[in-house]
């Protein structure tokens, strides 16, 4: 495999027990590194969602963050980003524990939607997400608009 890291890929739905643990599909599970040590950041998201991040991966993302002007702006977004943030191990049953805060934030209470986006996990309340998908923009038009940013090669 070498550095070639296959990515998160797929939608699962589960549930978070009342001590905050939530299950991390096995798929998930083998794509992760050795570098992530079996740990994930925990940080929200636009959206009202949270992100997952393999140890690894988030260090590269802070480093990314870390690389741009401090403004006002980007100074707030990192305080508001390190004000929710917690790392978690795995435990032995495949097993990350989410904070209070961040099940507050992302309005979880017992069901949640993981969805993989290649270096991370996004953790949804199904409902939320659901709204999400039932927006007004549909896949066409942010295709073809991300398409015309420059965002995405056709």
């Amino acid at each position: 495999m070498g550095d070639f890291m296959r990515g998160f890929h797929g939608k699962y739905d589960y549930s978070v027990d009342v001590k905050g643990r939530l299950n991390i599909p096995a798929k998930f599970r083998k794509v992760l590194r050795p570098e992530a040590e079996e740990t994930f950041v925990i940080c929200r998201a636009p959206g009202g969602c949270l992100r997952a991040y393999p140890q690894n991966q988030w260090e590269s993302y802070v480093a990314e963050l870390n690389s741009r002007p401090e403004t006002p702006e980007t100074l707030r977004n990192k305080r508001l980003l390190y004000d929710t943030t917690a790392e978690s191990t795995l435990d032995a049953q495949g097993r990350i524990t989410l904070a209070g805060n961040q099940l507050d934030i992302a309005g979880i209470k017992s069901a949640v939607t993981l969805l993989g986006h290649e270096t991370h996990i996004e953790i949804w309340e199904p409902a939320r997400y659901a709204a999400y998908l039932e927006s007004d923009t549909d896949f066409d038009t942010v295709y073809f608009q991300s398409v015309q940013a420059g965002l995405l090669k056709k």
